[in-house]
């Protein structure tokens, strides 16, 4: 099966109760979400971390690298963090090799259960990519308000080493009452060429929607003009690398949005390193329409 949309279970009273909390976030157009490449649960490339760590947080980072439960910790931060993210992209979540059998003998689940489980959202909207003995899945974990439009899951066209296959979701929420799509990939991470020729066939798959709201969430692999080590001095280009973990050099990962966002927060997320990736998040005010953004005024928007 290459996609499942299954929501936790809960409580009529429960959910209902989750429904006017998440109305009460959203009422004023605000939307946070954070993407993360959780590298198959495989952690930080260790090196790079332990190069700038003092001796006590080498120990803290040997012995929690000794546990080898990395899911499980993303799956922990992202439930710290539920009341502040309303989207949570995955990317590189991973399932198993020949059909999952040596987690099943080793009494390990796949790791999209951890996040489905524990991570405390409502919805888990997951896409199976890869291939047959090597499977990895992107997740997207939101608490917005699902529409009754399933959604799109497309297979997107370039395979890794001509096996693995990318993938690529949209899903629709309502916010302030509008539709709202919230997207979440991984492109090529090895051939430029297939990577425009994927992100061509979103762009695609976006424009049938229309003139609507859309948040793109992912691990694009590519870097733009000035976000790689070496490039063009730009005094801000610093800020914005997200790989790799512990000794950044290069943008991986992106939250990208339509005109219909604008932007009140945008950052690396630098104190996660459960990852080789550092998440990025954003906080997104979203444009009425013929109008400038609710609360263009406040503090927050600005």
């Amino acid at each position: 099966m290459d996609a499942t949309a299954a929501p936790i279970a809960l409580a009529p009273r429960a959910r209902d109760a989750w429904a006017r909390w998440t109305d009460r976030t959203t009422e004023r157009g605000l939307v946070r979400v954070v993407t993360i490449n959780t590298h198959r649960g495989r952690g930080p490339i260790l090196p790079y971390l332990l190069g700038r760590a003092d001796p006590d947080e080498e120990q803290r980072i040997r012995l929690l690298h000794d546990t080898r439960a990395y899911a499980w910790h993303i799956a922990e931060w992202v439930r710290r963090h539920v009341d502040r993210y309303h989207a949570v992209g995955l990317q590189e979540v991973f399932h198993g090799v020949l059909g999952g059998l040596p987690g099943r003998l080793a009494g390990r689940a796949p790791q999209l259960a951890y996040y489905r489980a524990l991570a405390g959202y409502p919805h888990t909207i997951a896409h199976r990519v890869g291939f047959s003995a090597f499977r990895y899945e992107n997740v997207l974990l939101s608490r917005l308000v699902r529409s009754d439009d399933p959604g799109h899951h497309v297979r997107l066209p370039g395979r890794v080493f001509r096996l693995a296959a990318c993938g690529f979701t949209l899903t629709p929420f309502r916010v302030e009452d509008r539709t709202v799509w919230v997207g979440n990939t991984h492109l090529h991470a090895f051939n430029p060429r297939a990577r425009t020729v994927q992100a061509e066939s979103i762009v695609r798959e976006i424009g049938r929607l229309g003139d609507v709201p859309v948040i793109l969430l992912g691990d694009l692999n590519a870097v733009p003009p000035g976000c790689r080590d070496g490039d063009f001095a730009h005094g801000d280009r610093e800020a914005f690398w997200t790989y790799p973990t512990g000794r950044p050099n290069r943008t991986l990962d992106y939250v990208l949005f339509s005109r219909h966002w604008q932007v009140a927060r945008y950052r690396v997320v630098r104190e996660f390193t459960l990852s080789d990736h550092y998440p990025v998040e954003a906080e997104l005010l979203l444009v009425q329409e013929g109008r400038g953004p609710r609360g263009a005024g406040s503090p927050a928007a600005r």
